[in-house]
Formats: C-alpha cells, structure tokens, sequence
C-alpha cells in the first residue's frame, strides 16, 4: 500500500508537469451540447447549449464575451469561419445560422436540412459552408447568395463529422454508418469511400503536410489512409474508449487522440503509440496546437473545462523517439473549483449535379489529379512536400472582441503563453494526498449512505404488504434517485398496478422530467409510458362517459381518478416538448412519449 501511494504521488507530480486543466465554469443555463476553438486565435471558444444560445469566451476568463441568440431550438453544432470574423450554429431543428462577430447580428439564415445539424466545417479558402445532419444528407452552401449549391447523399446514418482538405478540392465526411466518404467537389461525386471501420467514425483529420487522412472511430482505433492510392496505411490497437477527436502537430510529427480518459500520441509508420496521458476530460469536443502546447476543451451538463498539454514534455517533440511500452497509471488531475459565469460502395447520389461553379480565384472545381508526393517516414518530414496553398497564412483578430476587464489583452490575443499558469511544482506529502483523496470522496459517501437508509426504510414499509403507503414514503423523501429506484421496481410488476397508484406516480414523475440526469429522464419515459397503454384507454372512457345522476360512490371515485390523471398526463405532455430536440436514445424515447400523449387525446 506505501508503495502504491509513493507511485501514485510520483505520477501525479509528473503529470501535472505535462497537463493541466486551466479552468472549468458554467457556460450556459442550460446542458451544453456543443463548442468550439478558434481557428486561428485559440485563446476564443464558443460554446452552443440547450438554452438556444451561442456564447463567445476568451479562454482563461469565466465572463462570456458576446451571446447570440436567434435559434428557436437547442444549438447541436458551432464552429468559426477561417477569417474568425463569423460565427455558425445549427440547431435541433435543422437550420443554420451566421452571425457577424463584430456586428453581433445574423447575416444568414441557412434551411433544407430535415432533422439535427451534426457537422459543420467552412471551406479552406472561399466563403462556403459544408453542413452534416442526422437525415444523413451533406450540403455545401454559398453563404454569400444564402443558398444551396449541392446536396450530397449516400451515408446510411448521422454525418458526424465534415471537414475540407487544405487545399479545398475535396470535402471528406464520417458517419455513424461506420464509412467515410471524399467527394470531389469540382465533379459532385465520391472519389472514394473508407469501409473498415466497424462502428461510427467520430473524427477526421488531414495531415498539413502529406497526402493523409486519419480516422478516428467509436470502435476505439485511429486508421491512416494514403490518398494517392486510397490503401490502409496502418491501424492503432484499440483504446479503452471511443476516439472524441483528433489534431495533428502542425509540423505533421505525431496524431493527437483524444478520448474520454486519455490523450496518446500516434505515429503510422508503422502505427505506434509515442506517449499516453490520462486526462479524464470527458466529452472533449475540440483540440488545437499553437506555441507548443495543446488545448482541448470538454463539456458536461452545463460546465465547460479547459485542459493545456506542455507539448514539449511528450515524445517524439522532446527529443525521446522510443515508442511507449508501458501504459501510464491512470491517475485524476487535480480538480480545482467550478466558476459561475458572470453575465464505390454503395450508391452514392448528389443532387443538383451539376453545381454552380466556384469563383476562379477560390475553385474547387478542378478533376486535376496531383502530382504524386512521396510519403517521407515520420522522423524525415522536414523536406516533405506540403499540400497547395492559396489563402492568406496571417492570423486574424476578429474585431469587436476585446479582453474583460481585468484581463491582460495579450492574453486575450494569445500573446502570452499559457505555460506561464502551469502549476507550480510542488511536493505533495503522503498525509495531504490521503487528505485530498478522501476529502473528495466524502460528499460521494454521504450521498450513498442517505440513500442506503432510505431505500432500507421503504422496504421496511413494503414488507408489510402496503404498497400503496411505501410508495408515498419513497416520494415524501424528497430523493429523485428513491423515486426513480421505486419507479423501476413497480414497473416489473404490473399486478400491483391500479388508478390510484397512477394518482401518486404522476406528480412525480412531472418532477422528474425536469431533471438534468438522463437515467432519470429514460425512467419518467418508461414509466409514462406504461400508464398511458396501461389506462389510457380506461381514462378517455370514463373522461367521455361521467357519472349520471344516479348515485354510484364507486364509478364516482373511479372518475375522479381518472380525472386526476388525465389533468395530470396533460400538464406532463406540455412540460416535456422542450426535450423534443434531444439525440439519441433519449430524444427517441420523448418523442415516443410525444406521440403517445398525442393519440391519448
């Protein structure tokens, strides 16, 4: 156990050295769902929520810079043009948007998307937008004319990732169908399409300097693929989870992958793993490297957190070209506290095939094939030959944002290094590791043992046979987690079911639907779910059919009830359309609900 300890204490000193998190705040009232890094300024982030907002941040500062509102659903995709001088949101809803910064106002509103916007990239050069929905569709829009030039079709499942190749001839697209299509965009076709991916492909990169493509997958492998001849370059071993995102060094001397718990640095000739982090950032949605460090930012519920990588301190950049063989021990980075915000496989169709041509000065409208490059090996690449460039290399400061007050504006403009907030090495001792640890661990346990002595209580009262009076207990508890933990009992057990348990179960289950945990959400569903196919037919039978003037005390009570709950399922369907707009399990299960309530009347 010393020995573990003293290892434990020595890694922790030695990751701190190499990563950090820089800060964690709330950045919208509502779930964050979506964020983004600046292109060329990486010290700007913006950040899409449930609340239908878009907020702009200058890392390193909790005070929003500039909100954008518009959207009249919850914002699934943000991303900054080139020039750092817009802003793009989609929403739930399918539509997209453009707000000029400096101006702080819309200046497009983009439609033709029929479910979520997933993926947004803006190309290399000209003033063109590529957007990826859950319908499954691609379109490339002008948003000069504010129209559509072409849709592209042919993914099975969610575009989960959209991204134009340096030199802006290509735009290549991942899908949760597990393939990964390029399209030529002077032609509108498929030049190619990656297969060997055996779940969604997360993430695409291109390397800056070579004829590369590398995929990141929920099947948890990097692949590399080379784009003269489209073969398989190499694969990674599986990691413990999905890959979130990816970056190549802007050098092209190592991959970047980011997953949940983890950051490795990847090499592909052969394919190997340099050096391993573990980050436990979470839900990491961006990376960027400048000045020799890495930035990734990750959100959960309504928190955003900031994490920066000493580039430096990784192999192969501090000169150490060994290849890992030992995984690192996972140990947590030092948590510090949460500020409050102060303000040609299958067939592939395109519609519109003959798309209105590019300006000359920012085609993409060539079938010119490249000359051949020669793939250099990794440790070689400084005469590799790079891909055509035609744009301006200069970074941009986009106008109108100034740094908050208080704040060093070469912070804000990314003057300053961000090392120079890198903790300070300090020695921890054995007894305050033991101190942190448990002080962190405490709330869990308290937590754990109240629900202990609650569910212990409630099993005490349905012993007795009562069923009735336990449940009422379980929910006088004022404990969400007792609540959902009796939901599901007395959902297996459809016997015990009657009008005067749905009476008790729906007040609080229109509690529930406005929690931010989503088992507890998935459980509200399920169980409304039952009562609606249970008694639905009961209800609307006894609703359209009320006692006569003859004295009946049963049918009387009997139409209260379903009086009651019928007040009740109807003040829950009202209440629950604001998760029309949620992805995945979840939305379906709501809209599911939706429907339900809707044939209910």
């Amino acid at each position: 156990q010393h020995y573990f300890i003293q290892s434990n204490l020595r890694i922790m000193t030695f990751q701190s050295k190499r990563a950090w998190r820089l800060q964690e705040f709330a950045a919208h009232g509502g779930n964050v769902n979506c964020l983004a890094l600046g292109l060329k300024n990486t010290r700007l982030m913006a950040t899409g929520g449930e609340d239908r907002k878009v907020n702009l941040w200058t890392i390193g500062s909790p005070t929003v810079t500039l909100s954008l509102s518009g959207h009249t659903s919850g914002i699934d995709c943000v991303g900054f043009d080139q020039s750092e001088e817009h802003i793009v949101a989609g929403s739930a809803s399918g539509t997209i948007k453009l707000w000029n910064i400096d101006k702080a106002q819309v200046v497009r509103t983009l439609s033709g998307h029929k479910a979520n916007i997933s993926a947004l990239a803006f190309h290399t050069y000209g003033k063109f937008l590529a957007s990826g929905s859950l319908d499954t569709n691609v379109r490339l829009w002008d948003t000069r004319r504010q129209g559509c030039i072409c849709t592209y079709k042919g993914h099975g499942g969610r575009i989960n990732c959209v991204k134009f190749s340096p030199d802006g001839k290509w735009v290549v697209t991942g899908s949760e169908d597990g393939t990964v299509k390029m399209w030529d965009l002077g032609t509108s076709k498929v030049l190619h399409e990656f297969k060997l991916h055996r779940d969604g492909v997360s993430c695409l990169e291109f390397h800056p300097c070579e004829f590369l493509l590398a995929t990141g997958s929920e099947d948890k492998t990097v692949k590399f693929w080379d784009l003269e001849t489209f073969d398989l370059v190499s694969t990674t071993s599986p990691e413990a989870k999905p890959i979130r995102q990816m970056v190549f060094d802007p050098k092209g001397e190592g991959l970047f992958s980011g997953a949940e718990d983890s950051l490795r640095v990847y090499g592909w000739e052969p394919a190997r793993v340099h050096d391993s982090l573990c980050i436990f950032w979470g839900k990491v949605a961006d990376m960027t490297v400048q000045s020799n460090q890495l930035i990734g930012a990750s959100f959960q519920h309504t928190n955003v957190s900031v994490w920066v990588v000493d580039i430096g301190k990784l192999k192969p950049f501090n000169g150490d070209l060994t290849p890992l063989v030992e995984p690192i021990e996972q140990v947590p980075l030092p948590a510090i506290p949460v500020q409050e915000p102060t303000p040609s496989a299958p067939s592939s169709s395109v519609v519109n095939p003959a798309p209105q041509p590019l300006p000359p000065a920012q085609t993409a409208a060539s079938t010119e094939r490249y000359e051949p490059l020669k793939r250099t090996p990794p440790r070689q690449r400084k005469n590799a030959q790079h891909w055509e460039q035609k744009g301006p290399t200069q970074q941009v400061k986009p106008p109108g944002i100034e740094a908050p007050q208080g704040m060093d504006p070469n912070i804000a403009i990314g003057k300053i290094s961000l090392l120079d907030n890198q903790p300070a090495d300090t020695s921890v001792s054995e007894q305050e590791f033991l101190k942190t640890c448990a002080g962190g661990h405490r709330g869990v346990r308290d937590n754990l043992e109240t629900r202990l002595r609650n569910l212990q209580y409630v099993r005490t009262v349905w012993s007795k046979g009562d069923i009735k009076e336990a449940l009422e207990v379980a929910l006088d508890l004022q404990d969400q987690g007792v609540a959902v933990d009796m939901f599901q009992a007395i959902q297996s057990r459809p016997a015990i079911w009657d009008l005067h348990i749905c009476t008790i179960v729906l007040p609080a289950l229109r509690t529930l639907f406005h929690s931010k945990h989503e088992n507890h959400l998935f459980v509200a569903c399920s169980t409304l779910k039952h009562i609606i196919r249970s008694f639905g037919q009961l209800i609307r039978d006894n609703i359209n059919a009320p006692p006569a003037g003859n004295i009946d005390i049963t049918r009387e009570e009997r139409y209260k009830k379903c009086h009651l709950c019928h007040q009740q399922i109807a003040n829950i369907s009202r209440e629950i359309t604001r998760h029309s707009g949620a992805q995945g399990k979840l939305g379906s299960a709501i809209r599911e609900i939706i429907k339900l309530s809707e044939s209910f009347y």
